[in-house]
C-alpha cells in the first residue's frame, strides 16, 4: 500500500457554533460546541487516512494529558502512526478556539502555539525510507526544515501547503516538487505567483476559497472550477483539499490536474456539513 508521510502542526480545535459574533466584554453561550483534532498537517493526514491511505504523521505534541488524548485519537480513530518529536515535553500542544458564524458560514480562530525543543532528527531517515511521498504544511520550523532537507536527499516527492506567509517559507519552498498555496500567502516584495515561479517548482496550484483554483504545470496553466454550493462550515476545507490531493495523486496515481479536480470536490463536499470529517466520509462511501 502507498504510504504517505505528513509533517507539521497538530493540535486541538475547540469549536463553537453560533449565529453571531459575541460583543467585547460580554459572555456568550452556545449548546453546540465540539472538539476536533486539528492543524493543517493533521487534518490533511486524517483526510488521506479516511479515504484509504496508509499514514504516518511527524509532529510536536508533548506529554501533556491533552497531547496524549490527541495521539490516542489519531491512532485509534484514524489508524495514523504518530512520531512525536517533542514526546518528553510538558508544553501544551497547539490549542485553538474556533467560532463558526452559522449565518455566514465564516470562522474566527484564536490559536495558541509554542516552539518545541525536538528530539534526535535521525528518526526522519527511517520514516522517509518507508514512505512513498512526503507532505508538509511548513509550520513548526523546528522540524519542517530539517525534515524537508532529508526528504530532498532521498528524492521522494514533496508536496507543500503554504498558508499565511512565514519567514522560513523560502527555505522550504525551494525543496518542493509540488506546491498548493493559498491566495492569502503574501511573500514580501513580490506577488505570490511570481514568487512561486521563481522557486522552479514543477507543479503549482493557488487556491482562493470558493473561487476557482489556478494551476500551473510546466508551460501549461488553467483554472479548476470550484462547485457553487451553500456552505455551512468551512473549517479545515483547505487542509482537506491537501489531504485528498495527496490521496488521488499518489495513492490512485492521478495526474496533477486530475488529482486537484477530485480534491476540490472533496473539499467542497466537506463545507456542506458541520465539522471537518463528515463530508470526507461521505465521499469515501460514494466514491467518484
Amino acid at each position: 500500500m502507498i504510504k504517505g508521510l505528513f509533517c507539521g502542526l497538530t493540535g486541538l480545535d475547540i469549536t463553537y457554533y453560533q449565529n453571531e459574533y459575541p460583543l467585547e466584554n460580554q459572555k456568550s453561550k452556545t449548546n453546540d460546541y465540539r472538539t476536533f483534532v486539528g492543524g493543517p498537517a493533521a487534518n490533511a493526514a486524517i483526510t488521506y487516512a479516511i479515504l484509504g491511505g496508509n499514514t504516518t504523521l511527524i509532529t510536536c505534541l508533548g506529554n501533556s494529558i491533552i497531547a496524549k488524548a490527541i495521539k490516542t485519537e489519531l491512532l485509534e480513530e484514524y489508524n495514523i502512526d504518530v512520531i512525536d518529536m517533542a514526546a518528553d515535553s510538558q508544553q501544551l500542544p497547539s490549542l485553538s478556539s474556533v467560532l463558526v458564524n452559522m449565518k455566514k458560514a465564516s470562522r474566527t480562530i484564536w490559536s495558541g502555539q509554542q516552539q518545541f525543543y525536538i528530539n534526535d532528527e535521525n528518526i526522519y531517515e527511517q520514516m522517509i525510507n518507508e514512505s512513498d511521498f512526503c507532505f508538509s504544511d511548513c509550520n513548526l520550523p523546528e522540524i519542517s526544515i530539517g525534515f524537508l532537507k532529508k526528504v530532498r536527499e532521498s528524492e521522494k516527492d514533496i508536496v507543500l501547503d503554504t498558508g499565511s506567509w512565514k519567514p522560513h517559507f523560502p527555505e522550504c519552498l525551494k525543496l518542493a516538487d509540488e506546491i498548493i498555496a493559498s491566495i492569502t500567502c503574501n511573500p514580501p516584495g513580490s506577488d505570490l505567483l511570481t514568487f512561486l515561479k521563481d522557486t522552479k517548482v514543477k507543479n503549482i496550484a493557488i487556491t482562493d476559497g470558493e473561487n476557482d483554483t489556478f494551476w500551473l504545470e510546466s508551460s501549461n496553466s488553467g483554472l479548476i472550477k470550484v462547485p457553487k454550493i451553500q456552505s455551512v462550515d468551512t473549517l479545515a476545507a483547505g487542509d482537506i483539499l491537501h489531504g485528498a490531493y495527496c490521496y488521488y495523486r499518489f495513492h490512485e496515481k492521478n495526474s496533477f490536474v486530475n488529482a486537484l479536480e477530485k480534491a476540490t470536490l472533496v473539499a467542497s463536499e466537506s463545507v456542506k456539513y458541520f465539522g471537518p470529517r463528515e463530508g470526507v466520509y461521505n465521499i469515501k462511501k460514494n466514491k467518484f
